[in-house]
């Protein structure tokens, strides 16, 4: 996920088809002192478990490094964290390991206790977040992170100014507390400023930020505790996602529902509005396609669909959306070109203050990770910078099988 903000604050795949067009090309310290090891922050040996690359301002990259030159490709000494990854999660500049013990490790950006370890400093080698386990999934957002266990409750932690914990309060928090009233949560998302929860009975759960209606509630308010989305009513929803500040629900039947903000077409409904949309809309032209799942970020949003190929809609600038062209807005969903076979997306942005904007995406088609839009500062991870490509590039990677992609801002992490 990552940010535009309403406020405008801005923090701050097995068969590949034809694909490889020339990208459009467009015009280190050392690390801090530790934290005292609290909850077991203790640098461990390197291992090819997880990678990281792109800008690593702040530690997000895990690779005990912070400023100085961005990660121009991936590399597998770049996370330090044992093997038996699961699943990574990146934030703004921060970013989250789930490992299949079922803890959270986390490193970066840390202000706001996002690192969830009950301290407020930085610190760029991966650290355990303190009182979580049995953790089944992860979402990090723009400065808060949010963690489902394997009873189907949540727990949050970090930035807390708009309700985005969901604890009842507007209180940051340094470790991780628990949302009020949820169970039978099967997925998450977390957004720039707001979350949202998947029942197990279809419904949708949203709280934080709202000055969009990104929370689906009919409103503008923003909530603190979990609220139901609105006009989903006999609908049953099977995926989630969270972009800076609108959000995607797909249905049962492969169609797609959004809602929030909508000035870059990032709702998809063939139209762009600088009203909130607070109320759940259609996707159009998904006729005769099924989705399986969403990912998206900042003002975009990308939809993969069951036959394995992308489709994409909102901001296209920095050529995102993968369809050959840097036109922008998309208001109606294009094809993102060569994509046959994909498993898993991911999207990331950028925008950070004094930093251009950047949006780029990334994908797992068998054992290939893809990348195309942005690569500013090497976000896509295909060797140097200051480049858009429009269409997706292989990115090779040390991973024996890529199963896990995240984007966050103007940084990339693989498991």
């Amino acid at each position: 996920m990552r940010l535009r903000t309403t406020r405008r604050r801005g923090l701050g795949a097995a068969a590949l088809g034809a694909l490889l067009a020339l990208p459009v090309m467009v015009a280190a310290q050392a690390a801090p002192a530790p934290d005292g090891g609290r909850h077991g922050d203790k640098a461990t040996t390197a291992a090819h478990g997880a990678e990281g690359w792109g800008l690593s301002s702040d530690g997000q990259l895990g690779d005990g490094k912070v400023g100085g030159e961005p990660v121009y490709t991936p590399t597998a000494v770049t996370a330090q964290v044992p093997d038996g990854v699961k699943a990574v999660s990146c934030g703004s500049r921060h970013g989250l390991w789930l490992l299949s013990n079922g803890t959270v490790k986390s490193a970066g950006a840390n202000e706001s206790g996002q690192r969830g370890n009950g301290l407020t400093t930085n610190y760029p080698l991966p650290g355990t977040v303190a009182d979580l386990g049995q953790v089944t999934a992860i979402a990090a957002g723009g400065s808060h992170n949010l963690a489902l266990l394997k009873d189907g409750t949540v727990r949050a932690w970090g930035q807390n100014d708009d309700g985005q914990l969901g604890d009842g309060t507007f209180e940051t928090r340094t470790e991780p507390v628990a949302v009020t009233g949820l169970t039978g949560v099967i997925a998450i998302a977390a957004g720039g400023f707001h979350s949202l929860a998947l029942l197990k009975d279809g419904t949708v759960r949203a709280w934080g930020a709202n000055s969009e209606g990104q929370l689906g509630d009919g409103t503008t308010t923003n909530r603190n505790v979990p609220v139901a989305v609105t006009g989903l009513t006999g609908i049953r929803v099977k995926a989630i996602a969270a972009g800076s500040i609108h959000s995607v629900a797909v249905t049962s039947g492969g169609g797609v529902k959004t809602w929030g903000a909508n000035n870059d077409g990032q709702l998809g409904n063939g139209t762009t509005s600088t009203g909130p949309t607070s109320t759940p809309v259609d996707v159009v032209d998904l006729t005769g396609v099924r989705v399986k799942s969403v990912a998206s970020s900042g003002d975009f949003t990308l939809a993969l669909l069951a036959s394995g190929r992308v489709k994409g809609w909102g901001s296209n600038t920095n050529g995102e959306l993968g369809d050959g062209t840097t036109i922008s807005p998309r208001t109606r969903p294009v094809d993102t070109v060569g994509l046959t076979g994909v498993q898993t997306i991911a999207a990331g942005s950028s925008f950070i203050k004094d930093l251009p904007p950047g949006g780029h995406s990334l994908a797992i088609a068998g054992k290939t990770l893809l990348a195309w839009g942005s690569n500013s500062h090497g976000q896509l991870g295909v060797g140097g910078s200051g480049f858009i490509s429009t269409t997706p590039l292989p990115v090779k990677t040390g991973l024996a099988k890529p199963k896990s992609i995240c984007g966050g801002n103007l940084f990339s992490l693989a498991a």
